[in-house]
């Protein structure tokens, strides 16, 4: 798992090693704010959603790949690494403001007028 060069059994080199977690840090917010810019609440909800899922079956297919095959004999040094599954924002703040304004669940609150006594 990760970014290992010493690994020279695989077949395959990782090609994403090649920059740091930072690089991916700046590119993932840029993007995201070139996102926000041209789509509107809506769109940006549902892409949202679509990139948590993507991310979440990303997961998924590299955490399978980590189990070990019937084919190999020596499996105690692999570990499976279950993923932590990302959450994403789906609802937008005004479907939140909506929920809260629910009459059912709204409290009423009386105000109390108190009278003036004049004294005589």
């Amino acid at each position: 798992m990760g970014c290992d060069n010493n690994n020279t059994n695989s077949k395959k080199q990782p090609v994403l090693c090649k920059f740091g977690y930072v690089d991916y840090i700046v590119l993932a917010s840029t993007i995201a704010i070139a996102l926000a810019e041209d789509f509107d609440n809506t769109d940006l909800n549902i892409l949202a959603t679509f990139f948590a899922v993507l991310s979440d079956e990303l997961a998924l297919i590299a955490s399978v790949q980590q189990c070990p095959s019937s084919e190999d004999d020596d499996t105690s040094q692999e570990v499976f690494v279950p993923p932590v599954p990302d959450v994403a924002v789906t609802s937008s703040r005004s479907k939140i403001n909506s929920k809260n304004n629910n009459p059912k669940k709204r409290t009423i609150i009386k105000k109390v007028k108190r009278k003036k006594i004049k004294k005589k």
